[in-house]
């Protein structure tokens, strides 16, 4: 896989694939994983766009930071991709934490962003979700990857998904074991600090949230807690789906995306 050296930021790896014409889409993937949880898009937009995913810096083949994570960091590792690759403005697509990273760089530089789309993510958190946040990164710190790593992975599947796709499973387990159980606690640390909400009020480019109807870490309500904060912003539920949509229902997701994208570039 090809790997960007850039100044002053970690090695990164990325793939992209797809016609190169158009605006670009840009993918930022979950936290503790990697680009291959867009593995489906990679198929369905592919022969049409120009595609690009990233690892973010401290997961799958990227380099490590050399100070703690935060959002405004990863933003900015984010917008020097693109930047290096001359490939912006993109059409911006983040699930999880990757839909909070895009959110901030969608606020602090908005004129690499052509549109948003935010999949089963949160802008803000009320005190009792931050304490629990940050109390699952003590979980990590003092147990290891070997305890939050089954915690993961009931949260993000619902029950249904689980015995059908024990496969998804076994990948997504050996990809979060990779990671290092102090960066992974940091990653949570930073989570924990999430409270963008007032911001984005300042963006003037299209959004799409998609949320889970079934997902308990980020559910629509969180959704429509973004979209209130956006004028004409859309948000739309997938049904039955947990915190991956673009995997559990592959099919609908990639319908709504392309209707969506189509949308922004016929205006």
């Amino acid at each position: 896989m090809p790997t960007l050296k850039i100044p002053d930021s970690p090695d990164i790896n990325y793939v992209r694939t797809g016609a190169k014409a158009g605006v670009p889409l840009f993918f930022i993937h979950a936290l503790g994983l990697d680009l291959s949880v867009w593995e489906q898009q990679f198929s369905a937009f592919g022969s049409d766009h120009d595609l690009i995913a990233i690892d973010l810096p401290g997961h799958g083949l990227s380099g490590a930071l050399n100070a703690p994570p935060s959002f405004a960091a990863m933003a900015r590792i984010v917008g020097k991709v693109i930047d290096h690759l001359h490939i912006g403005p993109v059409h911006l697509v983040g699930i999880s934490v990757g839909g909070m990273i895009a959110q901030a760089m969608a606020v602090t530089l908005p004129d690499l962003v052509r549109s948003l789309t935010l999949v089963a993510t949160s802008c803000t958190f009320p005190a009792p979700v931050r304490n629990l946040l940050s109390e699952r990164a003590q979980l990590v710190r003092a147990r290891g990857m070997e305890v939050i790593v089954p915690l993961h992975l009931e949260r993000w599947f619902p029950q249904d998904f689980r015995q059908r796709r024990p496969d998804v499973l076994d990948r997504f387990a050996k990809i979060l074991f990779r990671q290092n159980p102090e960066f992974h606690a940091s990653m949570w640390d930073m989570v924990a600090t999430l409270d963008i909400a007032h911001q984005l009020k300042t963006l003037r480019c299209p959004v799409m949230v998609v949320a889970g109807e079934e997902d308990p870490s980020a559910a629509p309500a969180a959704g429509k807690r973004i979209t209130d904060q956006i004028d004409d912003a859309r948000l739309v539920v997938i049904p039955a789906s947990g915190h991956f949509p673009q995997m559990e229902y592959p099919a609908e997701f990639n319908h709504i995306m392309r209707a969506f994208i189509h949308q922004v570039e016929q205006a």
